[in-house]
């Protein structure tokens, strides 16, 4: 007769459980995707060039539900809102944050976001028609 019948489930539990990899990998991409989200629609002050006054311009992208959509980032993002990603790093691929499958390179984008080194920057109308025949010369797209 057993003294203790859930004995042999309680071992599987962990009174401070540290997260597994794919725990800390999809925690990670969560936060990247909430700071991403939340960049697309915080307010960015803007300078005028014809001024020196700072300005309050709004959002970013002037919409409150503005999301980030890799497949069509271009179109949805760059094309529509005139904002790219700056400062994405050269040794992870630009990509949906679910095919990143290296926690280091998560972390990495995290950290980035995090200090702004990576960030959505507004591009005006001249340097989005360069990215854009760039892209349909088959140059960078992103």
């Amino acid at each position: 007769m057993m003294s203790n019948p859930g004995a042999s489930q309680q071992s599987k539990f962990r009174l401070n459980p540290k997260p597994t990899y794919s725990e800390r990998m999809s925690e990670t991409r969560g936060e990247i995707r909430r700071i991403m989200k939340e960049a697309l629609r915080t307010y960015r002050p803007m300078t005028s060039p014809h001024s020196m006054l700072t300005l309050r311009v709004g959002h970013i992208t002037g919409d409150e539900v503005a999301t980030m959509h890799w497949p069509t980032y271009w179109k949805d993002v760059v094309t529509r809102y005139h904002v790219i990603i700056e400062g994405w790093p050269e040794d992870v691929p630009f990509r949906n944050l679910s095919d990143v499958s290296n926690l280091g390179k998560l972390e990495q984008l995290l950290r980035g976001w995090q200090s702004g080194t990576i960030r959505f920057r507004r591009i005006s109308d001249a340097e989005f028609a360069l990215l854009n025949a760039q892209r349909e010369a088959g140059g960078s797209a992103d």
